[in-house]
């Protein structure tokens, strides 16, 4: 899986570069700005940009599989317009490796992705969680096993990921998976891992 990094800061893209390769991904290309970011995109077309320089967020889909804005902070105004403009994810500066690594691994895949904080967020405006009461029973139901591949749906990892991790059969994940989705109550995947992510599932669960 290749990466190219597009951010004015030095300290930033070494810091990102050394836990994309840490992992095991290849970084292709850094860029301060957008000019030579377009440049090494076209020349080495990356599976996933990370860009802090969003105003050319088109172009570079053109010539890359998907794009993740980074920001220091990031408005909800903010937020809308770059999704609105095709960033198939966002990322602040401050990620976690963590973080990093499931947006760029959901991203490739074609997935979307956004952080834990502005997931809140927007947890928060649309009120996706049920009230606490049922929240505090519909993880009471969850199995420990079940825990374990919702915190990795939330980072998002796929069925065969989380079956390697834990040395499961990728039909026993999908069955998990059915089982947490009826337990919690959510309609999809997507609205279980923001639900984990929301109730901060990932920090707790290994």
């Amino acid at each position: 899986m290749s990466v190219l990094l597009i951010d004015d800061e030095v300290l930033v893209r070494r810091g990102f570069r050394h836990a994309l390769e840490e992992a095991g991904l290849a970084v292709v290309g850094e860029a301060a700005g957008l000019v030579e970011g377009l440049r090494l995109a076209q020349l080495r077309q990356p599976r996933v940009v990370i860009t802090s320089d969003v105003t050319g967020l088109a172009r570079l889909r053109a010539c890359a599989g998907g794009v993740i804005a980074l920001a220091g902070e990031g408005s909800d105004a903010w937020l809308h317009q770059v999704l609105t403009d095709g960033a198939r994810g966002f990322l602040l500066k401050r990620a976690s490796h963590e973080e990093l690594l499931a947006a760029v691994r959901a991203v490739a895949r074609g997935h979307a992705y956004l952080c834990a904080e502005v997931t809140g967020r927007l947890l928060d405006r649309f009120e996706i969680l049920p009230p606490p009461e049922e929240v505090d029973r519909g993880l009471g139901l969850l199995s420990e096993r079940e825990r374990q591949v919702l915190a990795r749906m939330a980072r998002g990892r796929s069925n065969d990921e989380i079956a390697r991790e834990l040395y499961l059969t990728c039909a026993t994940v999908k069955s998990h998976v059915s089982h947490i989705l009826a337990k919690l109550g959510q309609p999809n995947r997507m609205h279980a891992a923001l639900f984990a992510q929301r109730l901060g599932l990932l920090s707790r669960t290994g």
